[in-house]
């Protein structure tokens, strides 16, 4: 029996003053150019990265370093027991090592591969956790599945998941913990809220008078002794008065005249402000969406 064996090879070109490789092209325009052509001289092909399970991978763990970062694979089938490098390897397909760990390549809505990492924070009119994405509502680390679990603690959530709700994301200063929360959707303003400042208005009517005036009675008069005017009988004063009290003897319609004087009032006025005591909302106008960390599929 006669077994023949074929072994086709592709026509490798190298440019060696430029350290460039081209397959399948003899003008490569980069270090490495692969020009997509099948056996019969069409372009329908493309490259094929190498095809491992996740436990051959994981077999590998100790020989993945941050010198392999860039490397990728495309896996046939997900790890077995998972280990920090492979926490990310739940399903097939396109893998590549970042330096730390296996970040699945997935395909987003621009239809381009992009790499998802373990941390990621994203918005979405989603309500429910889905392809490793979980939503941000303060729940404990223990409810989530094992994976997560090993990640959301990598990041510094060891009990518990950041809670997003009714909360914007603000930029970390200066060494604020992540994941920490601060502010208020709504304030109410106190004295110490307002302005230090002399409020001025119009006050109505006369607080001193302009030179000596007097006081009159209003009906009759003063009797200060005596049976009339300037008689006590004898035609001498025995009142109780002093005889220069209110001008004299007898009954006089006016108090003697005093000299330029002012009056002066002392006291504390109120006025109502007529508030209420409100509070404010303290949010700009807003979009009602849900937070979404990724801690792997």
């Amino acid at each position: 029996m006669k077994t023949t064996l074929t072994v086709v090879m592709a026509s490798v070109l190298s440019n060696l003053a430029f350290a460039q490789i081209g397959i399948n092209t003899a003008n490569p325009i980069t270090s490495l150019d692969v020009s997509a052509k099948m056996r019969d001289g069409s372009t329908a092909e493309g490259i094929l990265p190498p095809r491992l399970t996740g436990e051959q991978i994981k077999a590998g763990d100790a020989k993945y370093s941050d010198m392999h970062a860039g490397t990728i694979v495309y896996v046939t089938a997900p790890v077995n027991g998972i280990t920090s490098k492979t926490t990310n390897v739940t399903s097939p397909g396109l893998y590549v090592f970042d330096g730390k760990i296996w970040q699945k390549m997935t395909q987003g809505d621009e239809k381009t591969l992009s790499v998802k990492i373990a941390g990621d924070i994203k918005n979405s009119v989603r309500t429910a956790d889905h392809n490793g994405w979980y939503l941000l509502n303060g729940r404990n680390v223990s409810t989530l599945s094992l994976e997560a679990q090993l990640f959301a603690k990598t990041l510094g959530f060891t009990s518990v998941l950041p809670d997003a709700t009714d909360r914007v994301l603000k930029t970390r200063r200066g060494t604020e913990p992540l994941g920490s929360e601060g502010g208020q959707n709504s304030i109410t303003l106190t004295r110490s809220n307002l302005p230090n400042v002399t409020f001025a208005g119009i006050v109505s009517g006369i607080a001193e008078s302009g030179g000596a005036h007097t006081h009159a009675a209003g009906e009759g008069g003063f009797l200060l002794g005596g049976t009339s005017v300037g008689n006590n009988g004898s035609g001498e004063y025995t009142g109780n008065g002093s005889p220069s009290s209110w001008g004299g003897v007898g009954t006089l319609h006016n108090t003697a005249t005093s000299g330029a004087h002012t009056h002066s009032l002392a006291g504390i006025a109120t006025v109502a402000s007529g508030g209420e005591g409100n509070s404010l909302d303290n949010r700009s106008a807003y979009l009602v969406v849900n937070t979404f960390i990724y801690l792997g599929e």
